[in-house]
């Protein structure tokens, strides 16, 4: 209870903050009794005990009920705030994505970009606020088990111990380059795909990754210029020069347009990889988890779709 003062807290109870906001809401004391189930006098007196907490007059008698003063609009809001997270722990179960005012954060590449756009064209009657943090792999579980995020996006999340996931997306792979590059005049094949500059993009800082893996199963190799840690910078590096870069079918489809790219579909064939979503099972009874859990299936299935 650090920073509280519970003397006055111990003077403020729930009964009290129902009666504020019924008069509030209404203006009629005689309404408010009838709506709480309780007598004149124990309405009076619960105005009595906020006048006092509040050293403030709070509603004025007027011919047509009760007006509330200044201070009473200015403490409407916080005593209305503080009412529905107690109504919100009594029932987990309710959550309302159109009034929460609820942030979501959620652990992600940007790898998962591809799936901004479906989520929030189908939330625009939705007030929730969404923080994405760059955590991939076992950092992302980290932060999933000190429930410092919400849920964790990545196409390799570690299944861990109290968690579980499911598969969004299953993913392929597209080439992306600039419009009017040489490779774009014809189908692209795997000794013109070898020769090319590549841009590579690698997280954790290296000079090769699952397509070199499926060249050399052939006997090739390609040459890689730069590695970029996002997806989004491979973009825009290939989208300012003359290297292609092999990004994820999704990926491409929802930015290649953006950044001016044409696609192509690789000469080779490239190990196909989930997009898993994971959470605590310490939050499988919240219903904003449950809610986001669902919007983000729903907008994986339009981005399929």
């Amino acid at each position: 209870m650090t920073g509280f003062n519970v003397t006055e807290l111990r003077r403020l109870d729930v009964t009290l903050l129902l009666v504020f906001e019924e008069a509030m809401a209404s203006g009629k004391l005689s309404a408010v009794a009838r709506r709480l189930g309780l007598t004149q006098p124990a309405i009076s007196h619960a105005l009595n005990r906020l006048r006092d907490i509040f050293s403030d007059e709070l509603f004025v008698r007027t011919p047509r009920g009760v007006q509330p003063t200044p201070r009473a609009v200015a403490l409407r809001a916080p005593l209305a705030e503080a009412l529905r997270l107690i109504s919100g722990a009594i029932h987990p179960d309710s959550f309302d994505p159109a009034a929460t005012e609820r942030i979501f954060r959620i652990a992600a590449p940007d790898l998962e970009t591809s799936l901004l756009a479906p989520l929030l064209a189908q939330l625009s009657d939705c007030r929730p606020q969404f923080i994405f943090r760059p955590l991939i792999r076992r950092e992302a579980i980290d932060a999933l088990q000190a429930a410092e995020v919400d849920l964790a996006l990545g196409y390799n999340a570690e299944r861990a111990p109290g968690c579980d996931s499911m598969v969004l997306l299953e993913e392929d792979y597209l080439v992306v380059a600039r419009t009017g590059h040489p490779v774009t005049r014809g189908p692209l094949d795997l000794d013109t795909y070898a020769r090319a500059g590549h841009a590579l993009v690698a997280p954790g800082g290296t000079l090769s990754g699952i397509v070199d893996q499926a060249l050399a199963a052939q006997g090739l190799s390609r040459r890689i210029v730069v590695a970029v840690p996002y997806f989004l910078a491979a973009l825009a590096t290939v989208a300012g020069s003359d290297l292609i870069a092999t990004v994820p079918r999704h990926l491409a489809l929802a930015h290649a347009s953006a950044f001016g790219l044409q696609t192509l579909e690789p000469p080779l064939t490239i190990r196909r990889f989930a997009i898993r979503m994971t959470w605590s099972r310490r939050a499988a009874s919240d219903p904003g988890i449950a809610w986001l859990r669902g919007a983000l299936a729903e907008a994986a299935r339009r981005l399929a779709g």
